[in-house]
């Protein structure tokens, strides 16, 4: 099972080691051996980029919007999507600058 929420400031990535920032997502996801098992598996904790490189993250596009999604398209009788595209920092800061002006 995935379980997509936002972080308080406490977790660290257990693939990078990385403190996941106060109100940033994150991914929990239950494994075996590096491989997603709901049933035997151990909690694991992936920031967004760690859960993009595992394949864990989609986008899909909806209201005209990408939007970042944890959860299996196919299981929630979805549209297909496109694997989720790695964002730049530097993109995102220029991003939030422009919104705040």
């Amino acid at each position: 099972m995935r379980i997509g929420t936002i972080s308080q400031g406490k977790i660290k990535c257990d693939n990078c080691g990385r403190t996941v920032a106060y109100a940033e997502r994150y991914l929990i996801v239950k494994e075996t051996d590096g491989v997603e098992d709901e049933e035997k598996g151990e909690a694991r904790h992936y920031c967004v980029k760690c859960a993009t490189e595992k394949g864990y993250v989609q986008t899909r596009q909806e209201k005209g919007e990408h939007i970042l999604t944890f959860f299996q398209a196919a299981e929630k009788g979805l549209e297909p999507v496109e694997p989720a595209e790695e964002k730049d920092e530097d993109q995102e800061e220029e991003k939030v600058k422009v919104k705040d002006e």
